[in-house]
């Protein structure tokens, strides 16, 4: 050890990490505090319909624990319960340079995602869980901008610091930025509908890092302007923080990534975000709202 040069007690310091552009990242979405968080978030696709698994793990709890799920459900804000029940979990996204697929699941739907940041262009497929319901359709980013993303933040309405705190999310050093929703910036008063929260946000910790592509925001549920590569943020819908909601990377793997995991396999037609608005959003409405407890069939890379 001596003949190395070490010295006893003297930390060590793990290496950078390189600079993500090709691997694989996988992502996870939850609800702290929410009721039915601890339930869904033990959901896994890869073991088959998440309908049935729900219940499942529901019916493998104690009455007490029922009873207690049940009654915190009736105390949190609708709005809350229906974005657990609708909000995909568990995420995997596919990146090679400019281009990068997301593949998602939601208690009733499955989600695709494809975008490439040279064309800003991409294709997207929703399918129900276990009905042939879907719809695929191809879209320019710059049309569509954020209508996947049930969250937008922008310079207008929220007041933005950057701090000093730093996180390893991934491995990957990461800084800390906060939003806070200005005082005048919702339009609209709090809505009993959302248990008395604001439409908007009223704050949110946004993580970045300089070695993640800042092409990779599009694949988080909230839609931010972060110069670099968000890698965790956390969304607090009330004043007093206690609803909110925590995406991060839960890991991130540099190795290549083939043609076949770009690829989304699609049958029948392919709609056209910038003519068929309209018939996507009612096909979209349909397959989150109807889904069946079943999945349908699993792509190859999976």
């Amino acid at each position: 050890m001596a003949a190395a040069n070490y010295l006893p007690g003297q930390p060590t310091v793990a290496p950078a990490p390189a600079n993500f552009t090709e691997g694989i990242i996988t992502t996870r979405v939850s609800l702290p505090g929410n009721p039915f968080d601890k339930v869904l978030s033990q959901l896994d696709p890869v073991k088959g319909n998440p309908q049935e698994q729900m219940q499942g793990i529901i019916g493998a709890m104690s009455p007490a624990e029922q009873q207690q799920m049940q009654a915190s459900a009736e105390k949190s804000p609708p709005a809350m319960t229906m974005g657990a029940m609708m909000l995909p979990r568990k995420g995997t996204i596919y990146c090679r340079n400019q281009e990068a697929r997301v593949i998602t699941d939601a208690l009733m739907y499955h989600l695709e995602n494809y975008f490439n940041g040279t064309k800003n262009t991409g294709l997207l497929l929703m399918a129900a869980q276990g009905r042939p319901d879907q719809v695929a359709y191809t879209y320019n980013a710059g049309s569509v901008k954020n209508v996947w993303q049930s969250i937008s933040v922008t310079e207008a309405d929220y007041t933005m610091k950057t701090t000093a705190e730093t996180a390893l999310v991934a491995g990957y050093p990461s800084t800390k930025t906060t939003y806070t929703l200005k005082p005048n910036a919702s339009s609209a008063p709090a809505d009993p509908a959302l248990g008395g929260m604001s439409e908007k946000p009223e704050a949110l910790d946004v993580w970045t890092s300089p070695q993640i592509p800042q092409m990779l925001n599009f694949a988080h549920p909230v839609y931010v302007k972060e110069k670099q590569g968000i890698t965790k943020l956390v969304v607090y819908f009330d004043k007093e923080r206690k609803h909110k909601l925590l995406y991060e990377f839960a890991s991130v793997q540099l190795k290549p990534v083939t043609p076949q995991n770009m690829q989304i396999k699609t049958t029948g037609q392919v709609l056209d975000y910038g003519k068929d608005v309209m018939q996507i959003g009612a096909k979209t409405l349909a397959i989150m709202f109807g889904g069946g407890p079943q999945r349908p069939g699993k792509s190859d890379d999976e």
